[in-house]
């Protein structure tokens, strides 16, 4: 009888557990606002209010952000963050296949396109970090 009461309770725990579909569709979202809104920050960083962006004014814009610290220096924290945006990326990736793997009918649909809209952000994050890569040799030689 023990055994058998075991078993209902293990097999009914699942069942009083949250939706894992509507769980990771939710994880998903929380962590792609987080990259995008890191995104924008760092795009507003770099050129908002530039006008024509050319890389000496960006450059300029690092140098003149603190009297504190160097554009060389303002690179590499953006760099850290964009880092992090890549993370929190992945990690919207993971939870949106999760929800893939564990939704049915409109909410897989949708998991899916969450999944194909990525890539978007992908590109994004993919430019602006090569773009700050391609100071390295500004901040490498002094």
């Amino acid at each position: 009888m023990r055994l058998l009461l075991l078993l209902f309770l293990l097999l009914a725990t699942p069942a009083f557990a949250g939706d894992p579909c509507a769980d990771h569709f939710r994880a998903g979202m929380a962590a792609y606002r987080r990259a995008d809104a890191g995104i924008d920050t760092v795009e507003t960083t770099l050129y908002a209010g530039l006008g024509w962006v050319t890389r000496a004014a960006v450059f300029a814009r690092l140098e003149d952000r603190s009297a504190r610290t160097s554009a060389c220096q303002e690179r590499a924290r953006l760099i850290d963050d964009l880092a992090q945006i890549g993370a929190g990326l992945q990690q919207s990736r993971r939870q949106f296949e999760l929800a893939t793997a564990l939704c049915l009918g409109e909410n897989r649909r949708r998991a899916q396109a969450n999944l194909d809209a990525l890539r978007d952000s992908d590109a994004a994050w993919q430019d602006l970090t090569g773009y700050l890569l391609s100071f390295r040799d500004r901040c490498d030689s002094g």
